[in-house]
């Protein structure tokens, strides 16, 4: 549950494609466990569905993430831009509940006809962050690799080298001269 939640109930008594516009700004919202996202603030439209209400909502904020390649916090902008149907479980006008939508895993309004937008935010920010965040001070540069194994001279592994790898070890050795000139 979140704070960002709208009364829907004045729409659901209008006729279906009514709509309601809002902005809003929310401080903090949990992500989950450990990611939380800051200074969120968006924009949402309700439309009055035969089901309950059908939500756009274009939200932005801030993640803190761990850069994959440094392993240093940093700041990560999400902006979102969805559409989803929130559903509604209790009728507006008589107070009888309403069946379960059809869907595997619907958001639904709650009892008093709010529409809690925080969750949705919450579940397409997710879907939104990348795998493998990487900092913007290191998004550019090349990734490169030192490979040393220690104790081993060339000497005692060249009788044990296939004949088939032995362009690839004159290869190896040119760069090694190469790169110890530069």
């Amino acid at each position: 549950m979140s704070t960002i939640k709208f009364n829907v109930a004045q729409l659901l008594r209008e006729m279906i494609g009514g709509r309601r516009d809002y902005t809003f700004t929310e401080e903090t919202l949990p992500l989950d466990d450990q990611l939380v996202m800051r200074g969120i603030s968006g924009k949402v439209r309700f439309i009055r569905t035969a089901a309950g209400v059908y939500v756009h909502v274009r939200a932005r904020g801030v993640v803190e993430m761990i850069c994959v390649r440094s392993l240093e916090p940093f700041d990560y902008t999400v902006e979102v831009d969805f559409s989803d149907e929130f559903h509604s479980v209790v009728d507006v006008m008589n107070g009888d509940e309403l069946p379960a939508p059809i869907e595997d895993d619907p958001y639904l309004l709650s009892e008093l006809h709010m529409a809690d937008i925080g969750d949705v935010v919450r579940d397409y920010t997710l879907l939104e962050l990348p795998i493998n965040p990487v900092s913007p001070a290191y998004r550019d540069k090349p990734v490169s690799y030192t490979v040393q194994s220690d104790g081993i001279d060339d000497e005692q592994t060249s009788d044990s080298v296939d004949s088939r790898f032995e362009a690839l070890k004159a290869w190896a050795a040119q760069q090694n001269t190469t790169q110890s000139r530069s």
